[in-house]
């Protein structure tokens, strides 16, 4: 029964939102990288047009910016003198009364967003062109791609190899499994991703969803806790698909019911009850409601 359901459910992990209104507010998010790894300290900065207050995002990324309330351009500003590069990421924001999540912002080099933009177009061979040429640069020595990789791993690791490459390489493996259906090729990239030791967070979520697909319960639980287990929020919407934390939550429900262990499925769906229908994807919640008809 359980190999039955699995063949209807492996095309769901994917949204997101908050909100609420006075004189006053806060602003919450969290800033991160190509990888998904955070971005923090004093080379990346948070700031609001037209108002003094500025936040330096901690060591996981996070940052809380206060202000009156109103319409702003937010901007998020990463710098990297060693490296020669600086980059900026605008966005318009609106301040209300009360709190308001705004979820995670990446920050990636220049051809990783033209590449991202083609494959949200669709045109995931034009993806797959500017990521092979991406990573074939940064193999062969050329130093202009932005240096991004900020404050985790060893000196030595933080290279342009390492993100012109191993971000490269995340690319394919969406463009190959999701955008083209072909999940041998995809789970070769997403593997190369990994490559080293790196946690890339969006790579473990490809392979996750590919071992789902496979079968492979045990496989997808362990990723997706390793991902879910990392402070902050996972949110690739602002990259390619619109898959969140909720979604990695009721994929894990998947994976433990397909084990055998309904229980702890039943209580990972019901820690998201509530938010799967808002925030999640619809796949997320259709998916949640066919488990607890057969458990």
């Amino acid at each position: 029964m359980r190999n039955i359901i699995l063949a209807g459910l492996i095309a769901m992990l994917l949204g997101l939102v908050a909100c609420e209104g006075g004189s006053s507010g806060t602003l919450m998010g969290r800033v991160v990288d190509g990888f998904g790894n955070p971005l923090g300290g004093e080379a990346v900065m948070v700031t609001l047009a037209g108002n003094p207050a500025v936040n330096y995002p901690d060591r996981w990324g996070n940052f809380i910016i206060h202000a009156p309330t109103g319409d702003y351009t937010m901007r998020i500003s990463f710098a990297n003198p060693a490296a020669g590069y600086r980059y900026r990421l605008d966005e318009q924001v609106a301040v209300i009364h009360g709190s308001r999540q705004l979820g995670t912002f990446t920050l990636l080099n220049v051809q990783n967003m033209v590449a991202w933009t083609e494959y949200q177009s669709g045109d995931y061979d034009s993806a797959i062109r500017v990521f092979t040429t991406q990573a074939n640069d940064a193999r062969s020595g050329q130093v202009w791609l932005p240096y991004m990789r900020y404050i985790e791993g060893e000196e030595n690791q933080n290279t342009l190899l390492t993100q012109g490459v191993l971000s490269a390489e995340n690319g394919l493996g969406w463009c190959f499994s999701r955008g083209k259906g072909n999940i041998q090729e995809g789970k070769v990239h997403f593997d190369q991703s990994l490559f080293g030791g790196y946690n890339n967070y969006d790579a473990c979520v490809g392979l996750a969803g590919i071992a789902l697909g496979n079968g492979d319960a045990q496989t997808a639980l362990d990723l997706l806790d390793k991902v879910i287990a990392e402070p902050g929020y996972y949110d690739s919407s602002q990259i390619h698909d619109t898959i969140n934390e909720v979604d990695l939550i009721a994929a894990k429900s998947l994976a433990q019911f397909l084990l055998g262990e309904d229980i702890a499925s039943k209580e990972t769906a019901d820690s998201i009850a509530g938010k799967v229908a808002g925030d999640g994807n619809t796949g997320s919640n259709d998916l949640l409601i066919m488990l607890a008809k057969f458990r």
